[in-house]
């Protein structure tokens, strides 16, 4: 496995450097025997992964706040607090909750 330490761009400003640890996809084949069916394999492929390893230096956001964005997609909290406000001014905040 082919571990490399590289500098990506923020996904959050796209200006920071920030130094991550890459795990590249690996293709692996486990072989099991039968009695009835013989020798079956079976190839699986793992995902590629990337472990932040600093913060931006530009917009400040966190280690954690990376790692989240990503594992899970860009977040910007502070929009969707708005979002959830306007909804609660449009009586549509118990569906919304709910549903989270």
């Amino acid at each position: 496995m082919n571990i490399e330490k590289i500098e990506i761009k923020c996904p959050f400003c796209d200006k920071g450097d920030i130094v991550c640890l890459y795990f590249p996809s690996i293709l692996s084949e486990k072989r099991t025997v039968t009695a009835t069916f013989g020798v079956k394999s079976k190839v699986t492929k793992t995902k590629e992964k990337y472990e932040v390893q600093s913060d931006c230096s530009n917009c400040g956001k966190s280690q954690k706040e990376i790692q989240r964005a990503f594992q899970e997609g860009k977040k910007d909290l502070e929009k969707e607090k708005k979002k959830l406000k306007e909804l609660e001014k449009l009586g549509l905040s118990n569906i919304i909750e709910t549903k989270f």
